[in-house]
């Protein structure tokens, strides 16, 4: 096996989600992930999502993440620390932060310190608001930016107002961003032999997965708002529906599309009426077509009219627990999912999502499970030229955590 980024490693200094999954892309396709932590650890070890795990700082939360890296735990604040750490930056690939403007200098991880260090550097960021304009000091989780970026005042319904979404899309879309633009830059170093800064900054996506709004809004005035579970097309076939014992989402909106569903349902002859016969039509009066459509999807289970609508090319789905949509994926011979192995505290091998791609030529795979804090900073720091005598000195001071046995 010869996975893609085998033989690349990559120093990752992020916390939470965004930073961390960038990483986990680049560990799940080869690369060493050295995971640096502070002695407190990653947040979300203990601190950011409730969890049984959370007193031995393997939480669920920190283990999505963290798939395959190793962790070396020290105090970059200190002098020896930070030593360390330059030490391990002249071997490096790729480093990765989410440290934001003011803090990442005191810590001597900006780009002009590290490039001095390893020119070949693939230097990567991720903030809140990117390290230029006004914004750049400011903290910032995905919520925040849900709110910063337009994304709430998109999302719920008019009645209730706006609502961010029960997941992190932005620190996803910040992740990938993140892993493009490393891909992108050890490319280009391949060609010129020269590192790069690669700036990611979660406001900037959460713009982007609003792409199809804001051309709306900047191409045309068009400003959106609330939206429900109704589709940017306007089409009231676009829509959530309830159904015998739970609930539809369907996404008709071509009219072939409509015509399908129209018949399956049974209702095919609602079409030539003049007030549902076009897209525009239906839109005028779209009360009453959502009035038909609702009766009709009565009668029969959600199940049936997703398997029913399917065959017909109508784009729809009932909505799906995450038990059903794990389930569905583990019966899917191309599974997101993958056995992580079993973390340190944990019983038995843990199942996590890996990543929305594949192949049939070294596959994403996990090399190791997550780690515990500290795990491998004495093989890490052995591996830089440490002797034993040394690394045990270190932990003594404070100035590494080892977390090899446990």
């Amino acid at each position: 096996m010869a996975l893609d980024f085998e033989g690349i490693r990559v120093l990752d200094f992020s916390q939470v989600i965004a930073g961390p999954l960038a990483a986990q892309h680049l560990s799940l396709l080869g690369a060493d992930v050295i995971k640096v932590e502070p002695p407190g650890g990653d947040q979300m070890r203990d601190r950011m999502l409730p969890s049984r795990f959370s007193g031995i700082g393997m939480a669920p939360g920190f283990l999505a993440m963290n798939i395959g890296k190793r962790s070396l735990c020290l105090d970059m604040k200190h002098p020896e620390g930070k030593a360390l750490v330059h030490r391990l930056i002249e071997g490096a690939d790729v480093l990765i932060h989410n440290y934001r403007s003011g803090v990442v200098e005191r810590l001597g991880l900006d780009y002009d310190s590290v490039r001095r260090i390893n020119p070949r550097i693939v230097w990567c960021t991720i903030t809140g608001y990117g390290n230029t304009g006004a914004r750049r000091t400011e903290a910032a989780y995905d919520g925040a930016i849900q709110a910063a970026s337009g994304m709430m005042d998109n999302n719920g319904h008019p009645e209730t107002g706006p609502t961010r979404t029960g997941y992190f899309p932005v620190d996803a879309m910040s992740g990938v961003s993140a892993a493009f633009g490393i891909a992108s830059a050890l490319v280009r170093r391949e060609r010129t032999g020269e590192g790069k800064a690669v700036d990611v900054a979660m406001f900037d996506s959460g713009l982007l997965l609003q792409n199809a709004a804001c051309a709306q809004y900047l191409v045309e005035g068009i400003p959106g708002g609330l939206m429900g579970n109704s589709s940017l097309s306007k089409a009231p076939s676009a829509g959530a529906f309830r159904t015998g014992d739970g609930v539809v989402l369907s996404s008709a909106v071509q009219q072939a599309q409509v015509e399908a569903l129209c018949d399956e349902l049974g209702i095919a002859d609602v079409l030539r009426e003049e007030r549902f016969a076009t897209a525009q039509a239906r839109i005028a009066n779209a009360d009453a077509f959502t009035e038909v459509l609702t009766k009709a999807f009565a009668a029969d289970s959600a199940a049936s009219w997703a398997r029913r609508l399917s065959a017909r090319n109508v784009p729809i789905s009932k909505i799906n627990t995450i038990a059903d949509a794990t389930a569905e994926a583990r019966l899917d011979p191309r599974s997101v999912l993958l056995s992580a192995g079993r973390p340190r505290g944990h019983d038995e091998e843990v199942e996590l999502i890996g990543l929305p791609l594949t192949s049939p030529v070294d596959p994403p795979a996990a090399l190791r499970p997550p780690p515990a804090l500290g795990e491998h900073s004495r093989e890490v720091l052995a591996e830089i030229g440490l002797d034993e005598e040394r690394i045990a000195t270190l932990v003594r001071q404070g100035v590494v955590v080892d977390g090899s046995a446990g």
